[in-house]
């Protein structure tokens, strides 16, 4: 076992981090507990709760990488694409690849209940949201549609990727996210 003087507070938060974003990426959000994170940080569980104040404060700071990583990833696709359809078209791909290649982490961010009210967090959500709301100005026509367009579409990407995920999407006969997005963004961005 590491002695808590082997590391600094913000190392401690660092490593807690880390080890708990790489047990969610392994097992699932479910295996994100104080016990698996301590173990893997080579700590007790009492110092992980000297740094977070529960466990959703951990997944919370995991949470915020996650949301980082993806607002720069919207970032990119901005900056690199200058027609409103085409960076709505592929910020909904973004999304949908995250949901794909990363699905705990997807779950933890969008499919968990966290209970976080830090500034941070607000932040993090935010640089994205706010992201896709100036995607969506120019096809939008107001600050205020723009917003509430933002949050239809990312419902929409919401709801495919969670009926996806619990195996609900396929009523009928199989379609793809992708081609349900598809679908929906050619309706959509007739406007």
């Amino acid at each position: 076992m590491a002695r808590r003087k082997d590391h600094t507070r913000e190392e401690l938060t660092a490593l807690a981090t880390k080890c708990g974003q790489q047990l969610v990426i392994a097992e699932g959000p479910s295996a994100l507990t104080a016990r698996n994170v301590a173990k893997m940080m080579g700590y007790t569980a009492g110092t992980l709760y000297n740094i977070f104040e529960n466990i959703d404060g951990l997944a919370a700071a995991i949470n915020i990488q996650s949301m980082d990583s993806f607002a720069k990833g919207i970032e990119e696709i901005l900056r690199h694409n200058a027609k409103p359809k085409k960076r709505l078209r592929l910020i909904s791909k973004a999304y949908l690849t995250f949901q794909e290649e990363e699905p705990y982490l997807w779950a933890l961010l969008f499919a968990t209940p966290i209970n976080s009210d830090s500034d941070a967090y607000r932040q993090a959500v935010h640089r994205i949201f706010d992201q896709v709301a100036e995607a969506l100005q120019p096809l939008s026509g107001s600050a205020k549609a723009a917003r509430q367009d933002a949050k239809i579409l990312w419902s929409t990407l919401h709801g495919i990727c969670l009926l996806k995920e619990h195996g609900k999407l396929d009523v009928s006969t199989t379609d793809t996210p992708e081609e349900l997005v598809k679908r929906f963004l050619d309706q959509f961005l007739q406007k």
